[in-house]
């Protein structure tokens, strides 16, 4: 048997018929204080000269409510001063706990990079062969999964904000290569509530184009519809499209259960739903892919 002892905090009904007791106890000292002092003689004096009838019943029941509500205040507010300090204490415990993992996941990916590093490096004098091959490719891999686990860390570390859609596509244009491709961006004077990573989502749209929209690829589009309940962002190229077996596949609920998508496509999933906003392709196979962003009513707004 342990000797340990589990505090047990009353029932909300417990509570409630405790503050009943203790106002009914009130009530009586009170009657009885008002008793014994003549307060209800001298009260029912100046009342009577008012012109109010009933004053002695009228002075008790006036005491006693107000009695009780300050009872209740002081009561209600000890609670959630209580409550109040318990979640700050919470938080702070969480906030340090997090940073504490993120301090961690860091100082990791870091050491992993480096060894993935000289690895590789090592491998460079060594004679290419079919195997080597293979180990240098299991290091590509290993490098982008260990930078996804740093994207995916940052979703949602910090809190969400309005941003101007046009100046997150212009930085994300900016970190590629469109060479040939003509671009075009017909979307001006909205912010979306988004989280800070809202660059990234369309810098992944971009890279996915220039990778796999082939060689007919003459153009990128991005422009704006708005819909009754909602704001509609159209992301789409002229390139191959995206065939019709592998559309099921491009949004996976779980990194594990990817198949036929890299990392970008999830984690443009991921950082629009911090806000409620949606995403799926709409494009039809050898027309090109077609993204729409479905922003919600109270998530964008005209400025």
């Amino acid at each position: 048997m342990s000797d340990e002892t589990v505090e047990t905090t009353p029932s909300p009904h417990i509570r409630i018929l405790m503050d009943i007791l203790v106002i009914i106890i009130l009530a009586v000292v009170v009657y009885i204080a008002a008793y014994f002092l003549n307060l209800t003689d001298a009260l029912l004096q100046i009342l009577q000269t008012s012109g109010a009838q009933h004053a002695s019943a009228f002075i008790i029941v006036t005491l006693f409510i107000v009695l009780g509500l300050v009872f209740f205040v002081i009561r209600r507010w000890h609670e959630l001063t209580q409550v109040s300090g318990e979640i700050a204490a919470s938080k702070k415990a969480l906030e340090r706990a997090n940073t504490k993992l993120m301090f961690l996941n860091n100082i990791t990916r870091y050491d992993m990079l480096n060894e993935m590093t000289q690895l590789h490096r090592d491998l460079e004098n060594a004679a290419v062969t079919p195997e080597i091959t293979k180990v240098n490719d299991a290091i590509g891999r290993i490098r982008r999964q260990i930078k996804f686990t740093k994207e995916y860390q940052d979703i949602g570390a910090i809190p969400p904000s309005w941003q101007n859609i046009a100046d997150a596509i212009m930085r994300a244009k900016v970190g590629v290569d469109l060479g040939h491709i003509n671009f075009e961006m017909d979307i001006h004077d909205v912010e979306v509530y988004a989280d800070p990573l809202l660059e990234k989502v369309f810098y992944y749209l971009l890279s996915n184009s220039l990778k796999y929209g082939g060689s007919k690829m003459t153009g990128i589009r991005v422009y704006r519809k708005k819909a009754e309940d909602r704001l509609l962002i159209i992301f789409e190229d002229d390139g191959v499209g995206i065939p019709k077996d592998q559309k099921a596949f491009l949004f996976p609920k779980e990194w594990g259960n990817r198949k036929h998508s890299g990392y970008g496509l999830f984690l443009i999933r991921e950082t629009l739903a911090v806000t409620g906003i949606t995403i799926w392709e709409s494009g039809i196979p050898g027309d090109g892919a077609r993204f729409e962003i479905s922003v919600p009513n109270g998530v964008f707004r005209q400025i």
